[in-house]
């Protein structure tokens, strides 16, 4: 009847009978677990290896029952032993000094660049003090990059703080030594002590010595990359990105009322002054051309003129660009390719090779890549039939752009075309008119020198005026 009033199971009522008291508590009493036998086991297993895996511990506990235990009372069981077995971590409130400090991490992410989706990678740059970030977006995370990262985040934060705190990232260290000791990558020590720059690196594993720029990383994911950012190129995306982070630091403010954009103007004041010439953000390479004259670089291929193949050069890696220098020269630029064995390639570095071999032109990788006007292959249609070696022509006329621009060249073959006159010789009379060249004259040395000596007075015209008035 009292359960039935009160709206209670009768085993509840008979509970609280048979105790003589009443407690609002209705909670069933706490039932053992299978692994309550393997506490101690469990436990001893952590404290040698705090990064042991529920999975794994389920594994070893294998043997040691009789009947399998379910993944999830694992992981729950082994969840809870973990909080006593490694109590929270206390860690130290700290009080950065303006100008003092620059904290460098690298984060990943996704965007749509040139309507293709690809993952990427952004250096973020924090000043503790002030609070402010920057961040800038790459291909690839490689030593180039962070070289280029450094460089901007220093020109937008606008002067040099004293040290840079690191990560062990392979980019920069070598060799992880003792304590703060590292071994630095030798391109890496040359780049940080023509700023100059003190290098500091968090001991391994330890994030939490580099906390200003670890939420930075996680901030400018927020801010920017999520949702999805779209653009043409990488150029366009850090603009956009550049422009985001300079927003933020007007809207953003620190616990003592200032905004970002006002500590950061206070943390400049102290900021050593940017040097008036950066060191170069790029890596070197020694490379051999091969029988194409094409170097091999980061597993992608690029071109050097022809007469250059097989000669030692030194190639200049930058995060956006490939330089090719021979001797005290820069004899190709090219744009940087990140896709596995692609081939990046300058169609007048073997026009003069073709110009022999011009069997070649149909199957030449260099001529199908570019992107010539419409009007050379109306010129190659010409030239068929007109001439005996028809390509060989042809690559005459391409080899104009050698020394004149490639939109000239198609204006002067689209007027040889309308002529009749399809011929390299025509294209270059008319180029040479359209842009008002002098033809070259050589002066012709006197077969007798004696004649030199001879003063002949400039001859009078006047009686030409004369003769026309009588006429």
């Amino acid at each position: 009847e009292i359960a039935c009033r009160l709206g209670v199971d009768v085993k509840t009522v008979s509970r609280a009978v048979s105790s003589g008291e009443w407690s609002d508590d209705r909670r069933s009493p706490p039932r053992g677990r299978r692994l309550d036998a393997h506490r101690e086991q469990i436990l001893a297993w952590l404290r040698d290896d705090p990064r042991l895996s529920a999975k794994r511990i389920g594994r070893l506990l294998r043997p040691l029952v009789d009947k399998p235990l379910a993944a999830r009372a694992v992981r729950a069981f082994v969840a809870a032993l973990r909080v006593g077995a490694h109590p929270a971590e206390a860690f130290v409130h700290r009080t950065h000094s303006a100008g003092e400090t620059t904290e460098l991490d690298f984060g990943e992410s996704w965007a749509r660049i040139g309507g293709r989706v690809q993952k990427l990678k952004f250096l973020v740059a924090a000043l503790p003090a002030s609070n402010a970030y920057f961040a800038k977006a790459y291909p690839v995370e490689r030593l180039e990059c962070l070289f280029d990262g450094v460089v901007a985040a220093f020109a937008f934060f606008g002067g040099l703080t004293r040290r840079g705190v690191f990560d062990n990232t392979s980019l920069a260290v070598r060799e992880v030594l003792a304590g703060p000791h590292r071994v630095e990558n030798r391109l890496f020590h040359g780049f940080r002590g023509a700023l100059p720059l003190k290098a500091d690196f968090c001991a391994p594993r330890a994030g939490n010595e580099k906390g200003s720029v670890e939420r930075g990383v996680e901030y400018v994911r927020r801010l920017f990359f999520q949702p999805m950012p779209v653009a043409e190129s990488f150029e366009e995306l850090n603009r956009h990105l550049e422009e985001a982070l300079r927003e933020d630091l007007a809207e953003r403010h620190l616990r003592d009322g200032r905004s970002a954009a006002q500590a950061l103007e206070a943390e400049r004041a102290v900021l050593r002054p940017l040097p008036a010439h950066f060191p170069p953000t790029c890596r070197h390479v020694a490379v051999v051309a091969d029988k194409y004259a094409h170097v091999q670089l980061d597993h992608g291929f690029y071109s050097v003129p022809s007469e250059l193949a097989r000669r030692p050069l030194l190639a200049k890696l930058f995060h956006d660009r490939v330089e090719i220098v021979a001797g005290d020269r820069v004899v190709a630029r090219h744009e940087r390719s990140f896709v596995r064995g692609s081939h990046t390639l300058d169609a007048r570095h073997i026009l003069r090779v073709l110009e022999r071999k011009h069997r070649a032109v149909p199957e030449s990788t260099a001529i199908q890549q570019w992107q010539l006007p419409e009007v050379f292959a109306r010129l190659l249609v010409a030239l068929e039939g007109r001439v005996r070696k028809p390509r060989q022509e042809w690559v005459r006329v391409l080899r104009l752009t050698e020394s004149h621009a490639l939109e000239d060249v198609a204006a002067a073959t689209e007027l040889a075309l309308d002529q009749g006159t399809p011929l390299a010789d025509s294209v270059r009379a008319l180029l040479r008119v359209a842009l008002e060249e002098p033809r070259a004259v050589t002066p012709v040395e006197g077969v007798r020198p004696d004649l030199g000596c001879l003063d002949v007075p400039p001859a009078d015209l006047s009686g030409y005026d004369s003769l026309g008035e009588v006429a």
